[in-house]
């Protein structure tokens, strides 16, 4: 167990070495992002029966330090899924939401993994029946939480491609993040 110990001190200096220094970089600061993103799903249960996912993300990101930036997305999400003689529904979310995203490596590496965590105004419309003949609400507005973590592959210093895996919290709930989780490929560029 002391070796444990030992190897995770270790790796907690080794990780607040690379926040602190290189975030005291000023050489990154200043830099604007702009990104965008996008996944598509779908299930097939019968020929009656389906269910697919469209997520489209569009962000714009300041850089404060090397390492650290505050991101304006908005993402729209499309769910339709259709069960034979059980439901047959349509949900459009749209999320405006602010993001802080913290990289984990220094802006020199060609491989960047990071996370972000923030808020957002999610606005669900949705439409169709359940069996029995209810429906969903038409309408829903609720403050949300958004977690996320990717890398950046940069290809040079003003273009990077991008694989995020991102959810964002109904109501706030934690409990939620499996119900809306998705993987989007995307890119980058900074000016």
């Amino acid at each position: 167990m002391r070796g444990c110990s030992k190897k995770l001190f270790l790796i907690i200096l080794i990780l607040l070495n690379l926040f602190l220094t290189d975030s005291m970089n000023e050489s990154f600061a200043g830099v604007m992002e702009l990104s965008g993103g996008l996944s598509f799903s779908r299930s097939n249960y019968s020929t009656d029966s389906y269910s697919w996912s469209r997520r489209l993300n569009f962000g714009i990101g300041y850089h404060f330090w090397a390492e650290s930036e505050i991101e304006f997305q908005v993402q729209d999400i499309v769910n339709r899924t259709k069960l034979a003689d059980f439901q047959d529904t349509t949900c459009h979310d749209q999320i405006f939401s602010v993001e802080w995203v913290q990289s984990l490596a220094p802006r020199d590496f060609f491989f960047r993994p990071y996370f972000k965590v923030g808020i957002g105004q999610l606005n669900r419309d949705a439409s169709g029946t359940y069996s029995g003949g209810t429906s969903p609400p038409a309408i829903y507005d609720t403050i949300t939480g958004v977690l996320g973590a990717g890398v950046k592959i940069h290809v040079d210093e003003f273009f990077s491609l991008r694989v995020e895996g991102s959810t964002y919290l109904f109501n706030g709930a934690i409990s939620t993040a499996a119900d809306n989780f998705s993987v989007n490929s995307g890119l980058s560029i900074y000016f």
